[in-house]
Protein backbone atom coordinates (compact mmCIF):
# COMPACT_ATOMS: atom_id res chain seq x y z
CA UNK A 1 0.00 0.00 0.00
CA UNK A 2 2.88 2.79 0.93
CA UNK A 3 4.59 1.46 -2.24
CA UNK A 4 1.69 2.35 -4.60
CA UNK A 5 0.77 5.97 -2.54
CA UNK A 6 4.87 6.65 -3.77
CA UNK A 7 3.90 5.69 -6.84
CA UNK A 8 1.01 8.05 -6.74
CA UNK A 9 2.80 10.94 -5.82
CA UNK A 10 5.32 10.10 -8.48
CA UNK A 11 3.17 10.18 -10.85
CA UNK A 12 0.72 13.25 -10.20
CA UNK A 13 4.54 15.30 -9.53
CA UNK A 14 5.62 13.69 -13.35
CA UNK A 15 2.63 14.99 -15.16
CA UNK A 16 2.49 18.74 -13.48
CA UNK A 17 -0.20 18.06 -11.08
CA UNK A 18 -0.38 19.34 -7.59
CA UNK A 19 -2.42 17.08 -5.44
CA UNK A 20 0.76 16.09 -4.26
CA UNK A 21 1.90 19.45 -2.85
CA UNK A 22 0.58 22.62 -0.69
CA UNK A 23 2.92 24.87 -2.66
CA UNK A 24 4.19 24.09 -6.08
CA UNK A 25 7.80 26.57 -5.55
CA UNK A 26 9.42 23.56 -4.65
CA UNK A 27 13.68 22.78 -5.25
CA UNK A 28 13.20 19.88 -7.23
CA UNK A 29 12.60 16.25 -6.06
CA UNK A 30 14.33 13.02 -6.88
CA UNK A 31 11.90 10.09 -7.54
CA UNK A 32 14.47 6.81 -8.90
CA UNK A 33 13.45 5.94 -12.49
CA UNK A 34 10.43 8.25 -12.46
CA UNK A 35 12.68 11.40 -11.79
CA UNK A 36 11.92 14.19 -14.44
CA UNK A 37 15.12 14.96 -16.93
CA UNK A 38 14.74 18.19 -16.69
CA UNK A 39 15.24 17.64 -12.59
CA UNK A 40 18.76 16.71 -13.40
CA UNK A 41 19.90 17.65 -16.56
CA UNK A 42 22.73 20.34 -17.69
CA UNK A 43 22.61 21.49 -21.19
CA UNK A 44 24.87 20.28 -23.84
CA UNK A 45 25.28 23.55 -25.26
CA UNK A 46 27.24 25.38 -21.78
CA UNK A 47 29.41 22.21 -21.94
CA UNK A 48 33.61 22.94 -22.40
CA UNK A 49 34.92 22.66 -25.84
CA UNK A 50 37.96 21.12 -26.25
CA UNK A 51 41.07 23.67 -27.36
CA UNK A 52 42.08 23.15 -31.00
CA UNK A 53 39.84 20.63 -31.30
CA UNK A 54 36.03 20.21 -33.72
CA UNK A 55 33.98 17.29 -33.07
CA UNK A 56 33.57 14.56 -35.95
CA UNK A 57 31.12 12.06 -34.56
CA UNK A 58 28.57 11.49 -31.86
CA UNK A 59 27.71 8.26 -30.68
CA UNK A 60 24.79 8.08 -28.10
CA UNK A 61 22.65 6.09 -25.99
CA UNK A 62 18.81 7.32 -24.61
CA UNK A 63 16.33 6.50 -22.96
CA UNK A 64 12.74 6.89 -23.65
CA UNK A 65 11.37 9.94 -22.64
CA UNK A 66 8.36 10.42 -20.24
CA UNK A 67 5.68 7.24 -20.26
CA UNK A 68 2.48 7.06 -18.64
CA UNK A 69 2.41 4.36 -15.78
CA UNK A 70 2.41 0.33 -16.59
CA UNK A 71 -0.33 -1.84 -15.87
CA UNK A 72 0.24 -3.23 -13.05
CA UNK A 73 1.30 0.23 -11.78
CA UNK A 74 -2.12 1.76 -13.18
CA UNK A 75 -3.92 -0.75 -10.80
CA UNK A 76 -2.41 -0.57 -7.79
CA UNK A 77 -2.39 3.29 -7.52
CA UNK A 78 -6.19 3.09 -8.91
CA UNK A 79 -6.80 1.12 -5.49
CA UNK A 80 -5.12 3.48 -3.52
CA UNK A 81 -6.69 6.53 -5.36
CA UNK A 82 -9.86 5.37 -4.12
CA UNK A 83 -8.60 6.83 -0.33
CA UNK A 84 -9.02 9.71 -1.49
CA UNK A 85 -12.59 10.73 0.47
CA UNK A 86 -11.24 8.96 3.27
CA UNK A 87 -8.27 11.65 4.05
CA UNK A 88 -10.41 14.15 3.01
CA UNK A 89 -12.99 12.92 5.93
CA UNK A 90 -9.89 12.56 8.16
CA UNK A 91 -8.72 15.92 7.61
CA UNK A 92 -12.45 17.03 8.51
CA UNK A 93 -12.48 15.02 11.70
CA UNK A 94 -9.64 16.87 13.18
CA UNK A 95 -6.86 14.64 12.32
CA UNK A 96 -3.31 15.61 10.51
CA UNK A 97 -1.85 18.66 11.60
CA UNK A 98 1.30 18.80 8.92
CA UNK A 99 1.45 21.39 6.09
CA UNK A 100 4.26 20.82 4.58
CA UNK A 101 5.72 24.32 2.44
CA UNK A 102 8.73 24.51 0.43
CA UNK A 103 11.05 27.56 0.59
CA UNK A 104 9.67 30.38 -1.31
CA UNK A 105 10.97 33.69 -3.07
CA UNK A 106 10.99 37.01 -1.37
CA UNK A 107 9.75 39.77 -3.91
CA UNK A 108 8.97 42.95 -1.20
CA UNK A 109 5.69 44.07 -1.81
CA UNK A 110 5.45 42.50 -5.06
CA UNK A 111 5.65 38.85 -3.23
CA UNK A 112 2.67 37.07 -4.01
CA UNK A 113 -0.04 35.93 -1.58
CA UNK A 114 0.40 32.58 -1.36
CA UNK A 115 4.29 32.58 -1.06
CA UNK A 116 3.72 34.05 2.44
CA UNK A 117 0.14 32.84 4.12
CA UNK A 118 -0.88 30.44 6.17
CA UNK A 119 -4.78 29.19 6.10
CA UNK A 120 -7.72 30.29 8.38
CA UNK A 121 -9.40 27.33 8.22
CA UNK A 122 -6.18 25.24 9.96
CA UNK A 123 -5.90 27.84 13.08
CA UNK A 124 -7.41 27.06 16.52
CA UNK A 125 -10.37 27.54 18.04
CA UNK A 126 -10.88 29.02 21.32
CA UNK A 127 -12.53 25.95 23.48
CA UNK A 128 -16.63 27.13 24.49
CA UNK A 129 -16.34 30.23 22.11
CA UNK A 130 -17.85 30.98 18.57
CA UNK A 131 -17.13 34.03 16.73
CA UNK A 132 -19.88 36.77 16.41
CA UNK A 133 -17.56 38.87 14.59
CA UNK A 134 -15.41 39.57 12.12
CA UNK A 135 -13.22 43.19 11.12
CA UNK A 136 -10.49 43.08 8.40
CA UNK A 137 -8.38 45.05 6.63
CA UNK A 138 -7.05 43.71 3.51
CA UNK A 139 -4.55 45.33 0.57
CA UNK A 140 -5.27 44.73 -2.73
CA UNK A 141 -4.46 41.88 -5.02
CA UNK A 142 -2.16 41.21 -7.23
CA UNK A 143 -1.72 43.83 -10.02
CA UNK A 144 0.16 45.08 -13.06
CA UNK A 145 2.79 47.88 -12.34
CA UNK A 146 1.85 51.26 -12.46
CA UNK A 147 2.61 53.92 -14.79
CA UNK A 148 6.17 55.04 -14.13
CA UNK A 149 7.13 51.13 -13.21
CA UNK A 150 5.79 50.20 -17.00
CA UNK A 151 7.66 53.07 -18.84
CA UNK A 152 10.99 52.34 -17.34
CA UNK A 153 10.72 48.06 -17.16
CA UNK A 154 9.57 48.57 -21.23
CA UNK A 155 12.91 50.82 -22.00
CA UNK A 156 15.12 48.16 -20.19
CA UNK A 157 13.21 45.18 -22.03
CA UNK A 158 15.02 46.04 -25.22
CA UNK A 159 17.99 45.03 -24.07
CA UNK A 160 16.50 41.49 -24.48
CA UNK A 161 18.29 41.79 -28.62
CA UNK A 162 22.01 42.49 -26.61
CA UNK A 163 21.34 40.15 -24.03
CA UNK A 164 21.22 37.09 -26.74
CA UNK A 165 23.65 38.71 -29.25
CA UNK A 166 26.50 39.25 -26.43
CA UNK A 167 25.75 35.36 -25.28
CA UNK A 168 26.54 34.27 -28.64
CA UNK A 169 29.44 36.28 -29.14
CA UNK A 170 30.44 34.06 -25.73
CA UNK A 171 29.98 37.33 -23.43
CA UNK A 172 28.43 37.00 -20.18
CA UNK A 173 27.58 34.41 -17.56
CA UNK A 174 24.04 32.98 -18.99
CA UNK A 175 23.19 30.03 -19.47
CA UNK A 176 21.77 28.71 -22.78
CA UNK A 177 18.37 27.46 -21.47
CA UNK A 178 18.36 30.99 -19.90
CA UNK A 179 18.40 32.55 -23.60
CA UNK A 180 16.06 30.36 -25.04
CA UNK A 181 13.54 31.97 -23.01
CA UNK A 182 14.90 35.28 -23.57
CA UNK A 183 14.10 34.15 -27.18
CA UNK A 184 10.67 33.14 -26.23
CA UNK A 185 9.84 36.39 -24.28
CA UNK A 186 7.74 39.20 -25.53
CA UNK A 187 7.21 42.68 -24.06
CA UNK A 188 3.34 42.40 -22.96
CA UNK A 189 1.59 45.35 -24.73
CA UNK A 190 -1.57 44.97 -22.24
CA UNK A 191 0.59 46.71 -19.68
CA UNK A 192 0.51 49.97 -21.26
CA UNK A 193 -3.33 50.18 -21.43
CA UNK A 194 -3.86 48.02 -17.79
CA UNK A 195 -1.68 50.00 -15.46
CA UNK A 196 -1.96 49.47 -11.88
CA UNK A 197 -5.20 47.12 -12.56
CA UNK A 198 -6.18 44.27 -10.98
CA UNK A 199 -4.71 40.56 -12.48
CA UNK A 200 -6.42 37.38 -12.50
CA UNK A 201 -4.33 36.03 -10.17
CA UNK A 202 -5.06 39.00 -8.01
CA UNK A 203 -8.72 38.27 -8.13
CA UNK A 204 -7.96 34.85 -7.20
CA UNK A 205 -6.25 35.47 -4.35
CA UNK A 206 -8.78 37.31 -2.64
CA UNK A 207 -12.07 35.22 -3.81
CA UNK A 208 -9.74 32.66 -1.88
CA UNK A 209 -9.26 34.37 0.53
CA UNK A 210 -13.03 34.92 1.28
CA UNK A 211 -13.78 31.56 0.52
CA UNK A 212 -11.49 30.32 3.20
CA UNK A 213 -13.26 32.51 5.82
CA UNK A 214 -17.10 31.18 4.85
CA UNK A 215 -15.61 27.87 5.24
CA UNK A 216 -14.20 28.22 8.78
CA UNK A 217 -17.43 30.70 9.78
CA UNK A 218 -19.89 29.46 7.95
CA UNK A 219 -22.36 30.31 10.60
CA UNK A 220 -21.88 34.37 10.24
CA UNK A 221 -22.76 34.00 6.56
CA UNK A 222 -26.17 33.35 7.61
CA UNK A 223 -27.49 36.93 8.62
CA UNK A 224 -29.52 39.48 6.57
CA UNK A 225 -27.64 41.76 3.89
CA UNK A 226 -27.49 44.54 6.20
CA UNK A 227 -25.36 42.27 8.57
CA UNK A 228 -21.99 43.16 6.31
CA UNK A 229 -20.05 45.46 5.35
CA UNK A 230 -17.30 46.45 2.77
CA UNK A 231 -15.83 49.20 1.61
CA UNK A 232 -13.13 49.94 -0.73
CA UNK A 233 -10.74 53.20 -1.81
CA UNK A 234 -11.35 55.23 -5.49
CA UNK A 235 -9.43 52.66 -7.66
CA UNK A 236 -9.84 49.80 -10.13
CA UNK A 237 -7.38 47.18 -8.33
CA UNK A 238 -9.23 47.81 -4.94
CA UNK A 239 -12.88 47.83 -6.14
CA UNK A 240 -11.76 44.37 -8.00
CA UNK A 241 -10.60 43.36 -4.75
CA UNK A 242 -14.02 44.00 -3.17
CA UNK A 243 -16.29 42.22 -5.30
CA UNK A 244 -13.66 39.35 -5.40
CA UNK A 245 -13.89 39.23 -1.96
CA UNK A 246 -17.79 39.46 -1.93
CA UNK A 247 -18.33 36.54 -4.59
CA UNK A 248 -16.17 34.19 -2.52
CA UNK A 249 -18.23 35.15 0.76
CA UNK A 250 -21.43 34.89 -0.62
CA UNK A 251 -21.16 32.08 -3.18
CA UNK A 252 -23.55 29.24 -2.71
CA UNK A 253 -25.37 31.40 -0.06
CA UNK A 254 -28.80 33.29 -0.23
CA UNK A 255 -27.25 36.43 0.41
CA UNK A 256 -27.06 39.70 -1.90
CA UNK A 257 -24.09 41.85 -0.50
CA UNK A 258 -23.04 44.90 -1.74
CA UNK A 259 -20.10 46.95 -1.68
CA UNK A 260 -19.91 50.87 -0.08
CA UNK A 261 -18.31 53.42 -2.02
CA UNK A 262 -15.69 53.99 -3.46
CA UNK A 263 -15.51 57.82 -2.45
CA UNK A 264 -13.18 60.34 -4.12
CA UNK A 265 -12.40 61.34 -0.79
CA UNK A 266 -12.25 59.18 1.93
CA UNK A 267 -10.60 59.50 5.16
CA UNK A 268 -11.42 56.51 6.82
CA UNK A 269 -9.16 53.83 4.18
CA UNK A 270 -7.35 56.65 2.20
CA UNK A 271 -7.13 59.52 4.51
CA UNK A 272 -3.14 60.18 3.95
CA UNK A 273 -4.31 61.08 0.87
CA UNK A 274 -5.64 64.31 2.28
CA UNK A 275 -3.71 65.09 5.15
CA UNK A 276 -1.60 67.95 4.20
CA UNK A 277 1.02 67.30 6.95
CA UNK A 278 1.76 63.75 5.49
CA UNK A 279 1.55 64.76 2.28
CA UNK A 280 4.45 67.97 2.85
CA UNK A 281 6.50 66.63 5.74
CA UNK A 282 6.47 63.07 4.50
CA UNK A 283 5.94 62.02 1.07
CA UNK A 284 6.90 65.29 0.11
CA UNK A 285 9.53 65.52 2.57
CA UNK A 286 13.61 65.00 1.75
CA UNK A 287 14.25 62.01 3.99
CA UNK A 288 12.62 59.10 1.61
CA UNK A 289 14.90 60.37 -1.18
CA UNK A 290 18.12 60.72 0.84
CA UNK A 291 17.51 56.96 2.42
CA UNK A 292 17.26 55.80 -1.25
CA UNK A 293 20.22 57.68 -2.66
CA UNK A 294 21.99 56.22 0.26
CA UNK A 295 20.83 52.33 -0.86
CA UNK A 296 21.54 52.82 -4.43
CA UNK A 297 25.09 53.66 -3.47
CA UNK A 298 25.68 51.63 -0.98
CA UNK A 299 28.28 48.79 -1.10
CA UNK A 300 25.68 46.17 -1.30
CA UNK A 301 23.79 47.57 -4.39
CA UNK A 302 27.09 48.18 -6.34
CA UNK A 303 27.84 45.10 -5.83
CA UNK A 304 24.56 43.78 -7.54
CA UNK A 305 25.00 46.37 -10.02
CA UNK A 306 28.32 45.01 -11.20
CA UNK A 307 27.13 41.71 -10.99
CA UNK A 308 23.94 42.01 -12.94
CA UNK A 309 26.46 43.71 -15.80
CA UNK A 310 28.86 40.92 -15.63
CA UNK A 311 26.25 37.99 -15.85
CA UNK A 312 24.11 39.46 -18.97
CA UNK A 313 28.03 40.93 -20.79
CA UNK A 314 25.68 43.80 -22.58
CA UNK A 315 28.24 46.60 -23.74
CA UNK A 316 25.38 49.24 -22.08
CA UNK A 317 26.43 50.47 -18.97
CA UNK A 318 23.55 49.98 -16.43
CA UNK A 319 22.66 52.21 -14.20
CA UNK A 320 21.73 51.67 -10.98
CA UNK A 321 17.96 52.37 -12.16
CA UNK A 322 18.33 49.85 -15.19
CA UNK A 323 19.13 47.42 -12.63
CA UNK A 324 16.45 47.66 -10.28
CA UNK A 325 14.15 47.67 -13.40
CA UNK A 326 15.31 44.40 -14.63
CA UNK A 327 13.71 43.66 -10.98
CA UNK A 328 11.09 45.18 -11.10
CA UNK A 329 10.29 42.76 -14.49
CA UNK A 330 11.51 39.78 -12.97
CA UNK A 331 9.48 39.86 -9.50
CA UNK A 332 5.85 40.95 -11.53
CA UNK A 333 6.32 38.70 -13.79
CA UNK A 334 7.36 35.92 -11.12
CA UNK A 335 4.31 37.55 -8.55
CA UNK A 336 2.02 36.65 -11.87
CA UNK A 337 2.21 32.59 -11.72
CA UNK A 338 3.27 30.85 -8.80
CA UNK A 339 5.67 28.71 -11.69
CA UNK A 340 6.55 30.94 -14.11
CA UNK A 341 9.73 31.22 -15.03
CA UNK A 342 11.13 34.74 -15.91
CA UNK A 343 14.56 34.97 -17.94
CA UNK A 344 14.97 38.50 -16.86
CA UNK A 345 15.32 36.91 -13.02
CA UNK A 346 18.61 35.32 -14.69
CA UNK A 347 20.48 38.33 -14.49
CA UNK A 348 20.21 37.68 -10.18
CA UNK A 349 21.54 35.44 -7.86
CA UNK A 350 19.96 34.63 -4.50
CA UNK A 351 22.19 37.06 -2.44
CA UNK A 352 20.94 39.68 -4.93
CA UNK A 353 17.63 39.10 -4.76
CA UNK A 354 18.25 39.98 -1.02
CA UNK A 355 19.93 43.09 -1.40
CA UNK A 356 17.19 44.31 -4.11
CA UNK A 357 14.26 43.34 -1.90
CA UNK A 358 15.57 46.03 0.58
CA UNK A 359 14.67 48.65 -1.35
CA UNK A 360 10.96 48.52 -0.60
CA UNK A 361 11.74 48.40 3.19
CA UNK A 362 13.57 51.36 3.49
CA UNK A 363 11.23 52.93 0.97
CA UNK A 364 8.05 52.11 3.02
CA UNK A 365 9.54 52.81 6.48
CA UNK A 366 10.44 56.66 5.81
CA UNK A 367 6.98 57.24 3.81
CA UNK A 368 4.59 55.04 5.70
CA UNK A 369 6.15 53.96 8.82
CA UNK A 370 8.56 54.68 11.73
CA UNK A 371 10.48 57.56 9.87
CA UNK A 372 8.00 59.70 10.88
CA UNK A 373 5.18 59.98 13.59
CA UNK A 374 2.55 61.09 10.92
CA UNK A 375 2.22 57.73 10.19
CA UNK A 376 0.71 56.14 13.04
CA UNK A 377 -1.28 58.97 14.24
CA UNK A 378 -3.30 58.59 11.08
CA UNK A 379 -3.35 55.19 11.33
CA UNK A 380 -5.03 55.55 14.54
CA UNK A 381 -8.15 56.03 13.43
CA UNK A 382 -8.77 52.80 11.53
CA UNK A 383 -7.98 51.11 14.46
CA UNK A 384 -10.46 53.04 16.27
CA UNK A 385 -12.84 52.04 13.83
CA UNK A 386 -12.19 48.36 14.86
CA UNK A 387 -12.68 48.78 18.32
CA UNK A 388 -16.21 50.35 17.54
CA UNK A 389 -17.12 48.02 15.33
CA UNK A 390 -16.27 45.21 18.53
CA UNK A 391 -18.28 47.28 20.95
CA UNK A 392 -21.26 47.23 18.66
CA UNK A 393 -21.09 43.71 18.58
CA UNK A 394 -20.77 43.27 22.37
CA UNK A 395 -23.55 45.14 22.70
CA UNK A 396 -25.91 43.28 20.14
CA UNK A 397 -25.42 46.00 17.12
CA UNK A 398 -22.54 45.12 15.56
CA UNK A 399 -22.41 42.99 11.89
CA UNK A 400 -21.52 39.64 11.24
CA UNK A 401 -18.70 40.62 8.88
CA UNK A 402 -16.95 43.90 8.16
CA UNK A 403 -14.47 44.76 5.50
CA UNK A 404 -11.81 47.01 4.08
CA UNK A 405 -9.82 47.01 1.10
CA UNK A 406 -7.07 49.53 0.68
CA UNK A 407 -3.23 49.73 -0.34
CA UNK A 408 0.32 49.05 1.15
CA UNK A 409 -0.04 52.62 2.68
CA UNK A 410 -2.72 51.97 4.80
CA UNK A 411 -1.82 48.69 5.83
CA UNK A 412 1.44 49.88 7.05
CA UNK A 413 0.19 52.92 9.07
CA UNK A 414 -2.24 51.11 10.81
CA UNK A 415 0.80 48.53 12.31
CA UNK A 416 2.61 51.70 12.78
CA UNK A 417 -0.21 52.48 15.59
CA UNK A 418 -0.01 49.42 16.84
CA UNK A 419 3.50 49.56 17.37
CA UNK A 420 3.80 46.25 15.42
CA UNK A 421 7.19 45.18 13.52
CA UNK A 422 9.31 48.50 15.13
CA UNK A 423 12.91 47.22 15.09
CA UNK A 424 15.48 49.10 17.74
CA UNK A 425 17.26 50.91 15.65
CA UNK A 426 15.90 52.82 12.51
CA UNK A 427 16.00 51.22 9.13
CA UNK A 428 18.90 52.79 7.10
CA UNK A 429 19.37 52.80 3.06
CA UNK A 430 23.06 52.63 3.62
CA UNK A 431 23.61 49.85 5.66
CA UNK A 432 20.91 46.52 5.76
CA UNK A 433 19.95 44.80 8.60
CA UNK A 434 19.14 41.20 7.53
CA UNK A 435 17.86 40.82 11.15
CA UNK A 436 15.12 43.67 11.04
CA UNK A 437 11.43 43.23 12.10
CA UNK A 438 10.43 45.99 9.24
CA UNK A 439 10.35 43.46 5.98
CA UNK A 440 7.84 43.92 3.33
CA UNK A 441 7.97 40.86 2.15
CA UNK A 442 5.98 39.62 4.78
CA UNK A 443 3.90 42.80 6.39
CA UNK A 444 3.26 44.12 3.32
CA UNK A 445 2.96 41.54 -0.20
CA UNK A 446 -0.24 41.58 -2.23
CA UNK A 447 -3.33 40.39 -0.69
CA UNK A 448 -2.11 41.33 2.70
CA UNK A 449 -4.92 41.38 5.68
CA UNK A 450 -5.52 41.68 9.20
CA UNK A 451 -8.31 39.60 10.56
CA UNK A 452 -9.80 40.29 13.71
CA UNK A 453 -12.17 37.82 15.20
CA UNK A 454 -14.37 38.90 18.15
CA UNK A 455 -16.24 35.29 20.15
CA UNK A 456 -18.75 34.85 22.11
CA UNK A 457 -18.14 32.36 25.27
CA UNK A 458 -19.71 30.30 27.63
CA UNK A 459 -17.30 30.49 31.21
CA UNK A 460 -18.62 28.99 34.21
CA UNK A 461 -21.80 29.79 32.98
CA UNK A 462 -21.09 33.34 32.27
CA UNK A 463 -21.08 35.20 28.95
CA UNK A 464 -17.61 36.43 27.87
CA UNK A 465 -15.99 37.93 24.84
CA UNK A 466 -12.45 37.37 23.55
CA UNK A 467 -10.57 38.48 20.61
CA UNK A 468 -8.20 36.67 18.34
CA UNK A 469 -5.99 37.93 15.45
CA UNK A 470 -4.63 36.74 12.30
CA UNK A 471 -2.19 38.84 9.86
CA UNK A 472 -2.52 36.26 6.48
CA UNK A 473 -4.18 33.92 8.38
CA UNK A 474 -1.53 33.27 10.60
CA UNK A 475 -1.81 33.27 14.52
CA UNK A 476 -0.36 36.36 15.69
CA UNK A 477 0.65 37.09 19.39
CA UNK A 478 -1.41 40.78 18.95
CA UNK A 479 -3.43 38.52 21.75
CA UNK A 480 -2.64 35.06 23.29
CA UNK A 481 -3.20 31.93 21.56
CA UNK A 482 -6.70 32.12 23.29
CA UNK A 483 -7.51 35.25 22.67
CA UNK A 484 -7.71 38.53 24.65
CA UNK A 485 -10.88 38.96 26.98
CA UNK A 486 -12.98 41.54 26.24
CA UNK A 487 -11.25 43.32 28.97
CA UNK A 488 -7.63 42.98 27.57
CA UNK A 489 -9.06 44.19 24.27
CA UNK A 490 -10.56 47.46 26.02
CA UNK A 491 -6.93 48.21 27.65
CA UNK A 492 -5.19 47.92 24.55
CA UNK A 493 -7.96 49.67 22.13
CA UNK A 494 -9.45 51.92 24.28
CA UNK A 495 -7.39 54.76 23.94
CA UNK A 496 -7.87 54.83 19.97
CA UNK A 497 -11.19 56.29 20.65
CA UNK A 498 -9.89 59.74 20.98
CA UNK A 499 -7.64 59.13 17.32
CA UNK A 500 -8.83 62.17 15.03
CA UNK A 501 -6.65 63.24 12.01
CA UNK A 502 -6.96 67.21 13.28
CA UNK A 503 -2.91 67.03 13.36
CA UNK A 504 -3.39 66.72 9.62
CA UNK A 505 -3.68 70.84 9.39
CA UNK A 506 -0.78 72.39 9.33
CA UNK A 507 -2.35 74.89 11.51
CA UNK A 508 -2.76 72.67 14.20
CA UNK A 509 -0.82 71.85 16.73
CA UNK A 510 0.26 68.45 17.24
CA UNK A 511 -1.10 65.31 19.01
CA UNK A 512 0.92 62.20 18.70
CA UNK A 513 -0.68 59.06 20.21
CA UNK A 514 1.47 56.34 21.92
CA UNK A 515 1.40 53.63 19.94
CA UNK A 516 0.42 50.39 21.63
CA UNK A 517 3.14 47.91 23.05
CA UNK A 518 6.02 50.71 23.09
CA UNK A 519 8.78 49.71 20.55
CA UNK A 520 7.45 46.84 19.61
CA UNK A 521 4.55 44.82 20.59
CA UNK A 522 4.93 40.58 21.08
CA UNK A 523 3.24 40.66 17.81
CA UNK A 524 6.57 41.09 16.01
CA UNK A 525 7.95 38.17 18.23
CA UNK A 526 5.97 36.06 15.69
CA UNK A 527 6.76 37.60 12.29
CA UNK A 528 10.83 37.75 13.81
CA UNK A 529 10.62 34.25 13.80
CA UNK A 530 9.39 33.72 10.30
CA UNK A 531 12.03 36.55 9.14
CA UNK A 532 14.83 34.13 10.99
CA UNK A 533 12.95 30.82 8.90
CA UNK A 534 13.49 32.59 5.57
CA UNK A 535 17.20 33.56 6.92
CA UNK A 536 17.35 29.79 7.67
CA UNK A 537 16.25 28.54 4.64
CA UNK A 538 18.36 30.81 2.38
CA UNK A 539 21.87 29.87 4.26
CA UNK A 540 20.80 25.68 3.55
CA UNK A 541 20.09 26.81 -0.04
CA UNK A 542 23.80 28.29 0.24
Amino acid sequence: MIISLVLLCVTSSVYGQRECYWNAQCPYLLYSTKTPYDTIRGDIRDQPTIDNCQAVSIWSLHRHGNRNPGSSVTARIKVVAGLKDEIIQSFENGRGQLCSQCPYLLYSTKTPYDTIRGDIRDQPTIDNCQAVSIWSLHRHGNRNPGSSVTARIKVVAGLKDEIIQSFENGRGQLCSQDIDKFRNWKWNETLEVSQSYLTGTGYEEIYDIAKRLRERYPHLLRGSDNDYYFRVTNEQRTVTSGVAFVHGLAEGTNLNLTIDGPYERDDLIRPYENCDRYQQEVKGGPQVEAELEAYFESTEYKTVQNNVQERLGIQTQLSAEDVYSIYEICRFYRSWKETKLCPWCAAFSDQDLIVLEYRDDVRHYYRNAYGSWVPGSIGGNLVKNLYENFEAAVNGTGKNIVSYFSHDTMMEMFYCALGLFKDDAPIRGAVRNPDRLWKTSLIAPFSVNIIAVLNTCQESDTQTFRVQFFMNELVTELCPLAGCTWEQFQEKFQKFTEANLDFCSMDNKVNELEPIGGKASSFTAVINILVMVEVIAYIIRY
